[in-house]
């Protein structure tokens, strides 16, 4: 009776060991599937939380490819259409425009009939004038369509960080976040590129069939990859009340500060890079559609400092590393008037270096001193950026228009003293 009895014991001791086992060597998976199955959101490495990294990913490469793929082309336009710099920049500026506008749109919409179809509709819908910009002869008809662009290209960036927050488990949240932001870098630098390639072999016209067909092809794969909302529950607040926490950050003059920051840095890093490609395709540089949007390689620089920026944030505070972004920005104005092609290039680097250091410094900044309603201060601060964007790109090209590019690089350098100012009057405290 007592061997029988061990017998048993041993057994159950024998089949808890084997189960402990096998959850230290690989049940993590069936952890992972457990805990996904009671909504506690995607865990690191589980199947569901790659799909829906590679669809926000991929989705975020096309809208910023398309955001930004007309940047290289401007010279194209001035020459095609007779307008001037100025005025070639609207391609630029309508887009970034209307893509602030439809961030106060698409936020509150998303709260009411779910993330992903907001997402999958607007992706689809974007398609459409990216397909017919190669048919329009007449520049005005070419700006309502990057306008139409902008108002359907706004509904991922508006809604990709909530899907994120709300489907990943925390352990995950920073990696999706990671991979979704590296998506937006990636798209803008590969769009300028893939676009001046196109276009100087092809022409214009071809850049935008191209980028309509990559648009129509992430959004089959974003259909087929973006696992259906589990933690998402509909409010009936509708627009109203993100209005209401729109205008109390507006109140608070911390968050005004950091808001203005991104108008002024955006506003100087449009407005440089739409009017150095003038300036490089003149004399006596001449260099072609091609070798412009290869330029745009030097924001793999700000890819680097943005995370070395996120760093610094978490042991100086906010101030000190915005600062110090504004002021690598501002050094790089002067590598960019000196007049040799490998100085400039630098300095683009060094541009791009101080820009997204400093434009991580300010996301970081608004995230930490938002008590309530911390995703309409997100975006909020984005529409900020983007109207700067827009209003940079035409702003300096009057300069460009009367004094060239010594007009551009001043009107650079006193919108980035503004910037610096404002950082240098935040509340200086540990974030």
């Amino acid at each position: 009776m007592a061997q029988w009895r061990y017998s048993r014991m041993h057994k159950r001791y024998m089949l808890r060991s084997n189960y402990e086992s096998r959850m230290d060597r690989g049940g993590w998976r069936e952890t992972k599937k457990l805990a996904e199955d009671a909504h506690e959101g995607y865990l690191p490495g589980s199947p569901a939380f790659w799909r829906a990294a590679a669809a926000l990913t991929i989705a975020s490469f096309i809208i910023f490819a398309n955001i930004y793929q007309t940047q290289p082309l401007l010279p194209l336009f001035s020459r095609d259409f007779g307008v001037s710099p100025a005025v070639s920049s609207l391609a630029v500026s309508v887009t970034i425009f209307a893509l602030g506008g439809g961030l106060l749109f698409y936020g509150p919409l998303s709260d009411m009939v779910g993330r992903r179809p907001v997402m999958l509709w607007t992706m689809a819908l974007s398609v459409v004038p990216a397909l017919a910009a190669p048919l329009v002869h007449d520049f005005n008809l070419l700006l309502v369509i990057r306008v139409l662009q902008g108002l359907t290209l706004a509904g991922l960036p508006s809604v990709a960080m909530a899907y994120l927050s709300e489907e990943c488990a925390p352990k995950a949240l920073g990696l999706g976040i990671g991979l979704y932001i590296g998506g937006n870098s990636v798209g803008g630098m590969c769009g300028r590129i893939i676009s001046g390639v196109v276009a100087e072999h092809f022409g214009w016209r071809a850049s935008f069939l191209v980028m309509g067909v990559m648009g129509l092809v992430g959004v089959v794969a974003f259909y087929l990859l973006l696992p259906p909302s589990r933690n998402f529950k509909p409010k009936a607040t509708g627009i109203r009340p993100a209005l209401a926490g729109y205008a109390g950050h507006l109140r608070n003059p911390v968050l005004l500060k950091a808001f203005f920051i991104a108008f002024f840095l955006m506003f100087t890093f449009v407005g440089v890079f739409n009017y150095v490609t003038y300036l490089l395709s003149a004399e006596p540089y001449n260099l072609s559609p091609s070798f412009l949007g290869w330029l745009f390689v030097t924001y793999a620089a700000g890819t680097v400092s943005s995370a070395v920026a996120g760093r610094l944030v978490d042991h100086l505070g906010g101030r000190p590393v915005i600062a110090c972004g504004v002021c690598i920005a501002i050094g790089a104005l002067v590598l960019l008037h000196l007049p040799l092609l490998w100085q400039i290039v630098v300095g683009l680097l060094v541009f791009c270096c101080g820009f997204f250091a400093a434009h991580a410094a300010a996301s970081a900044w608004v995230n930490g001193h938002t008590a309530e309603s911390k995703a309409s201060a997100a975006g909020l601060y984005l529409i900020f950026y983007y109207l700067g964007g827009s209003t940079g790109s035409t702003a300096l090209g009057i300069l460009w228009g009367l004094w060239g590019w010594d007009g551009v690089i001043g009107g650079a350098l006193v919108v980035l003293l503004a910037a610096l100012a404002a950082a240098l009057s935040l509340k200086h405290r540990r974030d």
